[in-house]
């Protein structure tokens, strides 16, 4: 029964990030003027890439997200938002 109960909150934490992850890309969205759509688009013109990016790193580190569900919400590939992050923390 102890799992159970375990697997129910690991799965209300990863809601809750979910939701904090969305009020995150919305904000840097609005900041930046780029749409949701455009960011999810997986386009690589003008400034999305850097807010992508931007985004991607206040996911993993203030939110603990994982890589592949940061992918998931800004709509791109797991291995985008790995070299992403590489590319930040080797600057």
């Amino acid at each position: 029964m102890r799992e159970a109960e375990a697997l129910t909150q690991r799965q209300h934490a990863v809601k809750g990030r979910g939701r904090e992850a969305e009020r995150l890309i919305a904000e840097a969205c609005k900041k930046h003027q780029v749409s949701i759509t455009e960011l999810r688009s997986g386009s690589r013109r003008g400034k999305i890439p850097a807010v992508r990016a931007g985004v991607a790193r206040r996911l993993v580190e203030d939110y603990g997200i994982t890589i592949a569900e940061v992918a998931r919400q800004v709509g791109v590939s797991t291995s985008a938002i790995s070299k992403s992050l590489g590319r930040t923390y080797s600057s």
